[in-house]
């Protein structure tokens, strides 16, 4: 593993290290960026994945793990994050920069609240297990089917016990 922050803009790293902190009732949070392109690492969806995923420590404990990523909504890109705990339940989905007031419902905390608890058992469905949003239809179908598709490469990670 190498220490590394997210690739993110200054507001959207401003704001995920806000949001950890918060999460963390003030306590330092230490992120690593998890090495999935290694030499040993055959799997090219996890080796696409390298830079993404990061273990969140705390007083030198595992707290989870963090998945930072850029999606599209209809007419610009987006970043968000995905915050899962030791038991590969997610804690938070939080939008970091969403540029547009266009399918800025997506931003909403109510609605951003009903992936929490999700887990890779349980993959989100855009319109059934999450709302679906009026003028945000596009920006979160993606967001669901980028958080859909992290949990499936959660369950990798855990799988070929990449998650350290």
């Amino acid at each position: 593993m190498v220490s590394d922050e997210p690739v993110l803009s200054r507001d959207s790293s401003r704001k995920l290290n806000q949001t950890l902190t918060s999460l963390n009732r003030g306590v330092k949070v230490e992120l690593i960026r998890l090495d999935l392109a290694a030499d040993s690492i055959t799997d090219i969806d996890i080796v696409n994945a390298d830079g993404k995923w990061f273990a969140v420590r705390t007083n030198g404990n595992s707290f989870g793990w963090l998945m930072a990523d850029k999606i599209w909504g209809r007419y610009h890109e987006f970043e968000y994050a995905m915050i899962v705990d030791t038991n590969l339940k997610i804690i938070e989905v939080t939008i970091l920069n969403y540029p547009d007031s266009h399918g800025g419902a997506v931003k909403s905390k109510n609605w951003l609240s009903g992936f929490n608890g999700i887990s890779p058992d349980h993959i989100p469905v855009y319109g059934q297990s999450i709302d679906a949003l009026s003028g945000a239809t596009i920006s979160g179908t993606s967001l669901t089917e980028s958080v859909a598709e992290s949990l499936t490469m959660l369950q990798k990670l855990y799988e070929q016990n990449l998650l350290r």
